[in-house]
């Protein structure tokens, strides 16, 4: 009885919208790279904002009504690290420049990754995304919805919006390499404790 409850845990609805976030990474390819007129570019833009807006919408739900799964907690982030490493890779055709959001979302969320796993080991829980994480992703969004929408290559708006997401994205990163390198430390202050006990 117990399995079968867990099994409709992965249809909650939730897990459903991450799974409908996912849906939406083909279609936005698919609108995005057979655009040819104007609005095409601004109906690409209208499914990232669809895309934001489930992913507010799943975590709020699963909050409010108590609907957190385990599952939820890992498909919720494939879902949101799938989506940012498309967007990142679909810019690059148009805005050479994306190339640098590329590399740091690369570099933070493969640290995350290794450096998670690692702590994972020794039974220390990463801790979610911190304040400073929210705001780099939500002005990622902002501007990769405005520069896919307004669909404007090798302009000086263009490139200040980059240059600043990508600021953002740094300064994130070394604040969670600063916290991540903490709590290594603190790990190995709890494995020298149980060593003299």
């Amino acid at each position: 009885m117990e399995k079968m409850k867990d099994k409709t845990n992965f249809f909650n609805i939730p897990n459903c919208l991450c799974y409908f976030r996912i849906l939406l990474i083909p279609v936005f390819l698919l609108v995005y790279f057979y655009a040819k007129w104007e609005y095409h570019y601004v109906a690409a833009a209208f499914i990232l904002v669809l895309s934001g807006l489930s992913d507010f919408l799943d975590g709020f739900i699963a909050r409010k009504f108590n609907m957190i799964t385990d599952f939820g907690k890992l498909i919720d982030p494939i879902a949101d690290k799938i989506t940012q490493f498309t967007i990142a890779i679909t810019l690059l055709f148009t805005y050479p420049l994306a190339w640098i959001l590329l590399v740091i979302i690369v570099l933070k969320d493969g640290m995350l990754g290794i450096v998670g796993l690692y702590l994972y080991d020794y039974g220390v829980k990463v801790k979610g995304a911190s304040w400073w994480g929210k705001i780099a992703t939500a002005y990622f969004y902002v501007v990769v919805i405005l520069l896919i929408g307004l669909h404007i290559p090798n302009t000086v708006p263009s490139q200040i919006m980059i240059f600043t997401s990508s600021a953002l994205m740094f300064l994130s990163f070394i604040l969670y390499a600063k916290e991540l390198r903490q709590m290594i430390k603190d790990k190995d202050k709890l494995k020298d404790e149980q060593k003299i006990d």
